[in-house]
């Protein structure tokens, strides 16, 4: 109800302190925006950073008529910021004694391979070299970037029943475009077909392929891994925050006007 009793000074009052009540509650207003403005993007900004993904790999051969058949390998990337866990599996049940005797890949072309750091060889022994000079599988020129080899006398084999594994470290964060736009390399033998990862087994059965040697060849390339992507998603309520922050940030900008 209106007060009945109305006079200049009351009403300069009621006027003045509405005045002042409307400030400090815009006031408030905008510091809270602006402080979820600053949340968010922290937490924004370190979200973007993180380099997390997966990187998958399938090798099969011999497609030459002098070498066995249903050869097959898988190969598994987990990339972390700057380090990328490599994980080399045989799986070729129908030549239980398939031994590794060396594995080859390409990486992409801003990769310079001074600037990879390999480390965390299991079975111990195993070592990588650059360039690689490839065995079993004609003439490759350009030749891979790099082999991994078991040193003669080592006695730690990588079989159907044990993994190759082995960490790379880069100077800076890993990208997809680091394995994806690798370069697939011909080998001389035009049977062979192109590839980005290579591989030589030894110890292979020869049933069912007679004359034919106990090694063979195996090519393939990079595929999309089974989880994770590069750089992290950032979460609904982060997305919220930063739109607050820009509101607060206009509102700001409105009353200096």
């Amino acid at each position: 109800m209106p007060n009945g009793n109305l006079t200049k000074e009351s009403i300069q009052k009621d006027c003045t302190d509405f005045y002042i009540g409307g400030i400090m509650e815009t006031k408030t207003i905008k510091h809270i925006l602006l402080a979820g403005f600053l949340s968010s993007a922290a937490i924004f900004g370190g979200g973007a950073q993180a380099a997390s993904f997966t990187v998958a790999g399938s090798l099969t051969g011999d497609p030459r008529t002098d070498n066995p058949d249903n050869l097959f390998i898988n190969v598994g990337i987990n990339v972390l910021d700057t380090v990328a866990t490599w994980t080399v599996d045989i799986a070729s049940p129908l030549h239980p004694n398939a031994k590794l005797d060396e594995f080859y890949f390409n990486l992409g072309s801003s990769v310079n391979a001074a600037n990879v750091l390999f480390g965390g060889f299991s079975p111990a022994g195993w070592v990588i070299n650059s360039p690689a000079s490839t065995v079993g599988g004609g003439n490759f020129n350009p030749t891979f970037l790099f082999e991994a080899v078991d040193p003669p006398g080592n006695g730690n084999n990588v079989t159907n029943a044990v993994n190759l594994s082995f960490t790379a470290t880069l100077n800076r964060n890993w990208t997809l475009d680091d394995f994806y736009s690798a370069a697939a390399l011909q080998s001389s033998e035009a049977t062979l077909p192109a590839g980005q990862l290579g591989a030589h087994l030894q110890s292979l059965s020869t049933a069912g392929c007679a004359g034919c040697s106990d090694s063979g060849f195996l090519i393939g390339n990079y595929t999309r891994g089974g989880g994770g992507s590069q750089g992290s998603v950032p979460e609904p309520s982060v997305v919220a925050l930063l739109g607050m922050g820009l509101l607060g940030m206009g509102l700001s900008r409105k009353s200096k006007v």
